[in-house]
């Protein structure tokens, strides 16, 4: 039923929501969001049988009319995503829509509906009362027309003859690359102010801004901003130049609307270096309150030391080259920062990103790095406690180095509440809700920090690994391969595609791409292996390599899908023996389900997953 159908209430209400079926108007108080087609659609067949669940089949029939091809699992995550945002609720812990996994949603909360107004009332006899009082209105009206055109108060002029522009509704937005105007050496200096207007935009304002990963790939460009904008699916961009002269910043930055190709606002700010962290603050506020969004107000910042804060972002700037050596200069450079000013909680917080990062990807010893990282992390709380990427980083360390489910829980939330538009932080909670088994869920996170930063292979590969982990190895293949036309050779993706294929039974596909990433003795090797002794004995040979350079929870699988169950378990006790991190994959890896039901396995999860 569409929203206009005759016999459908107009106007529902429920919280402190309201939301006009005919115009799609959703109101709080006095503010108003137009909703997408989409999300109003889904809202209202929801209201329409509250307390009911209305399963993904007939919302699919709902949102899309016969014929339409696309991907409707995905895209009904996505109209759930923006109706739940829009309406501040939790998936967690919903105050509106309950998820009913694999099944549906039911709408929990009391819904009321206005009187419907007729489309045509009759007309006011002109003796009455009614047509009195509305005459008086009127005469007001027009008086205070034609004093307001006299002064053109407001406007008045531009609205009475047609040509008053209300403010464009914005939703998403993105910051490109701030030009350098200095020395070519103050790069870094200001690609380090970008990340921070983007991180201090996605704090105070409810929009979706898209992550430095993506934007960063226009620095330099001569796109338009038409051509940007629809690329990155925003509704307006932010664009400027930073000087840095002495111990004196300067920035300049313009909003453009992208449909328009129209200039918005612009403005100019010039500030010392010691209140740097408040003319990044003062930027983002302006372009908040330019677009009419809610603002919340960021914390007053302290003043910082210009060599110190210089080498923060110097740390920043190698850190996001993802390398095993700009990594090691992130962190001298963190530690010098540190150094310079102790109470310095970005730092502190760069530190721990650094480390979580670097050995995710092997370039650290994962043991040391989550030791290094949590007590990063922890510093950067004791010293700003609402520093969402420290607790994004805690919440991961509790969960891989700690096995402590509350605890990174907690950290998620606080972190989520803080800067629910941080892409790797959605990523991180997006692995985490698979480790517990709610697979769905990850997945619609994983796809939200994708839409957050289109362009990052590691959240893009994720999103592969949640799939892969839930089974859904056709997904995961077409995801693996979308990622894999960013960067053929993504070592991540090409790991978890690899498992996805052989879970499919494709396994000249799985030997192609062993083979596709080896040497080229080395690959004649596989073939000749796979050709005389069959995909198994391929596997096989790449078992005890693992074993042998102690990342025994990848041999562990690779003996199960060998089909060597008590290796397999051996490596398993082992592992938690040394209290490897990476074991609390164990609860959802499938390699792993051929030993599942043994008792020996799962002697190990409770070790790791206790009554799970």
């Amino acid at each position: 039923m569409k929203a206009n159908a005759p016999g459908t209430p107009r106007v529902y209400r429920f919280g402190a929501f309201a939301v006009d079926a005919r115009t799609g108007e959703l109101t709080t108080g006095d503010r108003r969001t137009l909703l997408r087609e989409q999300p109003l659609q889904l809202l209202l067949a929801l209201l329409d049988q509250p307390g009911e669940l209305i399963t993904r089949e007939e919302l699919t029939k709902r949102l899309w009319p016969a014929g339409t091809f696309v991907d409707f699992d995905r895209g009904l995550n996505k109209a759930i995503n923006h109706l739940r945002d829009a309406l501040s609720d939790s998936a967690d812990h919903p105050q509106f829509i309950e998820t009913l996994p694999r099944k549906g949603y039911r709408f929990i909360a009391p819904v009321s509906h206005d009187p419907q107004v007729p489309d045509q009332a009759p007309a006011a006899d002109a003796r009455s009362p009614t047509f009195q009082a509305w005459q008086a209105i009127v005469v007001c009206l027009v008086a205070a027309a034609a004093l307001a055109i006299a002064v053109d108060a407001g406007g008045a002029r531009r609205w009475l003859s047609g040509r008053w522009s209300p403010s464009p509704r914005i939703t998403s937005i993105a910051v490109l690359p701030l030009e350098n105007l200095s020395p070519p050496e103050q790069d870094y200096f200001a690609d380090g102010i970008t990340d921070a207007l983007i991180t201090n935009l996605a704090k105070i304002a409810r929009l979706r801004v898209t992550s430095r990963t993506s934007v960063m790939r226009y620095k330099g460009t001569k796109r338009s901003i038409a051509d940007i904008g629809r690329e990155l699916n925003v509704d307006a961009v932010v664009e400027g130049t930073l000087t840095r002269s002495g111990d004196r910043v300067r920035i300049t930055a313009q909003l453009i609307q992208v449909s328009t190709d129209m200039h918005l606002w612009a403005e100019a700010y010039e500030r010392d270096m010691r209140e740097v962290l408040g003319l990044q603050n003062a930027v983002a506020t302006d372009i908040g309150r330019r677009i009419n969004v809610m603002v919340r107000p960021l914390d007053v910042p302290r003043l910082v030391d210009p060599e110190a804060y210089g080498l923060y972002l110097k740390g920043r700037y190698a850190f996001y080259q993802y390398t095993n050596e700009e990594w090691q200069k992130a962190i001298a450079n963190f530690e010098q920062a540190i150094a310079r000013d102790p109470k310095f909680a970005l730092a502190y917080a760069g530190l721990a990103d650094t480390y979580l990062v670097a050995g995710a990807y092997y370039a650290i010893p994962n043991d040391e790095a989550l030791t290094r990282g949590k007590a990063a992390a922890a510093k950067a709380l004791e010293l700003d406690e609402r520093l969402a990427s420290a607790h994004y980083t805690l919440a991961s360390a509790h969960i891989w180095y700690d096995w402590d489910r509350a605890a990174a829980e907690r950290e998620f939330r606080r972190a989520l509440e803080l800067d629910p538009n941080d892409a790797l932080g959605r990523n991180w909670y997006g692995g985490f809700l698979s480790l517990l088994g709610r697979h769905d869920d990850a997945i619609a996170e994983h796809e939200r920090a994708c839409d957050l930063d289109p362009s990052s292979l590691i959240v893009h590969a994720n999103l592969t690994r949640a799939l892969y982990w839930a089974r859904r190895y056709d997904e995961a293949i077409a995801q693996a391969r979308k990622t894999l036309d960013m960067d053929p050779r993504f070592e991540v993706t090409l790991f978890w595609l690899e498992a996805a294929l052989r879970h499919r039974g494709l396994f000249k596909e799985a030997v192609a791409l062993r083979q596709s990433v080896s040497s080229p003795e080395h690959a004649q090797m596989i073939g000749r292996t796979f050709e005389t002794e069959g995909f198994d004995a391929v596997v096989r040979q790449t078992c005890d390599p693992y074993r042998k350079a102690g990342a025994l929870v990848i041999a562990a699988r690779c003996y199960a899908a060998a089909g060597e169950k008590e290796e397999a378990l051996a490596q398993l006790e082992a592992c938690a023996q040394r209290r490897c991190t990476s074991l609390v994959s164990m609860s959802v890896e499938p390699d792993l389900d051929v030993v599942r039901a043994e008792p020996r396995f799962q002697k190990v999860l409770q070790t790791v997953w206790p009554s799970h």
